[in-house]
């Protein structure tokens, strides 16, 4: 099967499937295509398509399709602020509280901004701190998850 024709297929099946892992993925391809792919070039395609593992509730995780390219722009700068200019990140109660180099707050607070989360109520930017609001810890802790991808600091 030719690269393309592979990365429809995945896209495909997890467009229409919660898969918690790669294995799952490849397991089902091959239950229902007959087609066997190794656990290696399933995690390159996922890379490649922008398929990336998401929170769901319970502590659970999913693999979904991150399409919206301003989203992804955004991220990817939020990213580089995060290894350059973030000092700390601190989780409290319902928010979360980013302190930054002096200046840099309201250039991340604008980045949070154009990633649209839905679970994040609002966001307050200074100088070189910003804090993003949302109803729970729990729900700050997830919110932390889709900024900055696993990199939590408390």
């Amino acid at each position: 099967m030719k690269k393309s024709k592979r990365l429809d297929l995945i896209e495909t099946v997890v467009k229409n499937n919660r898969f918690n892992k790669k294995e799952e993925i490849a397991d089902y391809i091959d239950t229902h295509f007959g087609v066997r792919y190794s656990i290696t070039t399933i995690s390159r395609d996922l890379k490649e398509l922008k398929i990336f593992k998401v929170p769901a509730v319970s502590n659970q995780s999913y693999y979904k399709k991150l399409d919206n390219t301003q989203q992804m722009d955004a991220k990817t700068k939020l990213l580089h602020y995060y290894d350059n200019e973030i000092q700390s990140i601190i989780i409290k109660d319902s928010y979360i509280l980013i302190k930054t180099s002096p200046g840099f707050a309201q250039g991340i607070n604008y980045f949070i901004d154009r990633m649209n989360i839905a679970e994040i109520l609002g966001t307050v930017g200074g100088n070189d701190t910003l804090m993003v609001l949302t109803n729970s810890e729990e729900m700050a802790k997830y919110v932390h998850y889709k900024l900055f991808n696993h990199k939590y600091s408390n």
